[in-house]
């Protein structure tokens, strides 16, 4: 009887045995599962088909897949937005006025439109982007300077150009509808703050550098910001990017605060087109990212060519995004992930994998 037990009792042990130990089999022909990365597909891109005798212009991001841009259609100056993903076209904005320029503002709720009927007179109208005007203004001038307050939307610079080149300077507040003229020695000031207006003292020779001033505008006031040496400098909210001129082959950049307090600085090399330095404009993303071409080698600006690289500059360092770019103007979409390239910006730049392509045809 014992034994009967204990052979019943190792037969169970080795039917427990063989269950678990049992292998899973895979058929032969079964193709393995493609990893995640292969599954990815491209992002959607559509190609915008225009006529060229009716296209006007490329103007700027509307938001990181749609691109506005002006047609003339029947008499009619139209801004249109393209999808570049879904290929979608929407009308925002028509005038029966020429429309010189389409600025967004960095909150994308409102649009500014620059149109003229006559050579000597600007009309500037701000939109919502659902095509709602909310002000308008004429500016007596031959050629219109326009910067537009990163903080408050209602608040924008202009500076007006006479036949002469004499200019006026003008802050317009749309929370008083009021236009009032301001006296700076820089036609080209800049925004710094809800109330700043960052502008240079020019020096004797542009290739010398100059100083910084700061003009607040509840005082009536400048204070110096920085004194010396400063060639080229841009703004975006509280935040300055400021370049220098120390040494006859490098630049130095640096980001500071509303105080002047430097942030971060680095160097790069120097440029110049004979009479004056070329740093190519930033294209700010928020106020701790920007994009921004710099050369790869001093020198002047017709020997360089093609010897510009792209860069993406976060809190402390710069990232290569991509080499061998003009020293061209380039626009960027609200997140900094895509770049338009080029005078005509007929060129998209994929900003996190480097490719480059058009993305316009001109259909006869």
């Amino acid at each position: 009887m014992k034994k009967i037990i204990l052979l019943l009792f190792l037969l169970l042990i080795i039917s427990g045995c063989s269950e678990k130990e049992e292998p899973s089999f895979v058929q032969p022909d079964t193709e393995p599962e493609p990893s995640i990365e292969k599954q990815k597909e491209e992002p959607p891109f559509e190609m915008l088909k225009v006529n060229p005798s009716t296209f006007h212009f490329i103007a700027d991001w509307l938001s990181d897949t749609e691109l506005l841009y002006v047609e003339k259609n029947g008499g009619l100056y139209q801004v249109k937005s393209f999808n570049i993903e879904t290929g979608e076209i929407k009308q925002i904005y028509e005038d029966s006025s020429f429309i010189t320029d389409v600025y967004v503002h960095p909150s994308l709720n409102y649009l500014l439109i620059h149109t003229s009927e006559q050579s000597d007179s600007a009309i500037i109208k701000v939109i919502s982007t659902d095509g709602s005007l909310q002000h308008q203004v004429e500016i007596e001038s031959t050629e219109l300077s326009i910067e537009w307050n990163e903080l408050d939307p209602e608040k924008i610079l202009f500076t007006a150009f006479h036949e002469d080149w004499s200019y006026d300077l003008f802050v317009f507040d749309g929370h008083t509808e009021n236009l009032s003229i301001i006296e700076l020695e820089d036609p080209f000031p800049k925004w710094s703050g809800e109330n700043g207006i960052a502008y240079m003292l020019f020096p004797d020779h542009p290739l010398e550098g100059g100083d910084m001033q700061i003009y607040n505008l509840d005082t009536g006031s400048s204070v110096s910001f920085v004194e010396k040496d400063v060639i080229y400098f841009d703004t975006f909210k509280d935040t300055l990017f400021i370049v220098q001129a120390l040494q006859p082959d490098l630049f130095m950049y640096s980001i500071r605060n509303d105080k002047g307090t430097i942030l971060s600085s680095w160097d790069m090399p120097a440029v110049s087109n004979y009479s004056e330095w070329v740093i190519p404009d930033v294209e700010w993303t928020n106020e701790g990212q920007f994009l921004y071409k710099g050369a790869r080698q001093t020198g002047q600006l017709d020997e360089i060519g093609s010897n510009f690289n792209l860069y993406r500059h976060e809190a402390e360092s710069s990232e290569l995004i991509m080499e061998g770019l003009e020293a061209e103007p380039f626009k960027c979409s609200p997140s900094g992930n895509r770049c338009l390239n080029g005078y005509t910006f007929d060129e998209l730049i994929e900003v996190d994998s480097g490719e480059k392509r058009k993305w316009i045809q001109l259909n006869e």
